[in-house]
């Protein structure tokens, strides 16, 4: 069994530099915040449907992200193939994908009843079947909504439809209050 390394010339913690000293680190004041880099930002929003009119996430318009529809628990979002989203391989980023199928969920959520809205994604699964060609199509479904927690499935697919992922996601929920 090999001695573990002698720590008699490690730094103690309390010598150590405030991470505020260390190169490159700066003061919390001096950190910009989002909504300071917010300041004359438009919101792309929902063109159709009941959630018309609503934003959609601002990574999701940075992606290009396009709501055809988002109506009764149901979406279709659309990813235009852009030369920024590829990855190594020249076909669109998993990442990509991620953010396409869980913004599709989140609005067919926000969509299966007037008043609610997502508090957030409690979880996300996506399997990666094939390399899409092309633009993708994200279809979403509700399967329950219940009190607190919402659970979806989506479908990804390519401009020839073939399967390019499947994903699974639940989130918080929270309902407009009875007046």
């Amino acid at each position: 069994m090999k001695d573990a390394p002698d720590m008699k010339d490690a730094p103690d913690r309390k010598d150590a530099p405030d991470r505020k000293d260390a190169p490159g680190m700066k003061d919390e004041p001096d950190t910009p915040s989002l909504a300071s880099l917010s300041e004359g930002y438009v919101p792309k929003t929902v063109a159709t449907g009941p959630l018309a009119g609503s934003p959609i996430a601002r990574f999701s318009a940075w992606l290009g992200i396009e709501v055809l529809e988002a109506d009764a628990g149901r979406s279709v979002l659309h990813l235009p193939l852009k030369p920024e989203l590829a990855n190594r391989r020249n076909t669109i980023h998993g990442g990509a994908i991620a953010t396409l199928v869980d913004s599709a969920m989140a609005l067919a959520t926000r969509s299966a009843e007037a008043g609610l809205e997502t508090r957030g994604t409690v979880d996300l699964n996506i399997h990666f079947v094939s390399p899409g060609q092309g633009s993708l199509t994200a279809t979403a479904q509700v399967t329950h909504a219940g009190g607190s927690i919402a659970f979806c499935q989506c479908e990804v697919r390519d401009t020839t439809q073939k399967l390019v992922a499947t994903a699974m996601s639940s989130f918080k929920l929270r309902r407009a209050k009875a007046l």
